[in-house]
């Protein structure tokens, strides 16, 4: 009596975004990432911490952040490399 061993299946190539809460996105800047919205079409939109600020790039310059409530509420958040 021979066995089928069944074989796991090839990892994706596919890229998956992990989509984060505010509180985890927030983490994720204190630790050096990147992070942006999945709903902003800008795709060089994004956050991070600079000089000790939580900083906004956008248009090719830096902006101070300012956090909006649906910035807070959001749970589409994406780290970015």
């Amino acid at each position: 009596m021979t066995k089928n061993k069944s074989q796991s299946p090839s990892p994706s190539t596919h890229k998956v975004e992990v989509k984060l809460s505010f509180p985890v996105a927030m983490q994720n800047i204190m630790n050096g990432s990147k992070v942006r919205r999945t709903e902003w079409t800008d795709k060089e939109e994004y956050c991070l911490l600079k000089d000790n600020f939580l900083m906004i790039h956008r248009n090719n310059k830096f902006h101070t952040w300012i956090v909006s409530e649906g910035d807070m509420l959001a749970i589409d958040w994406v780290t970015i490399k």
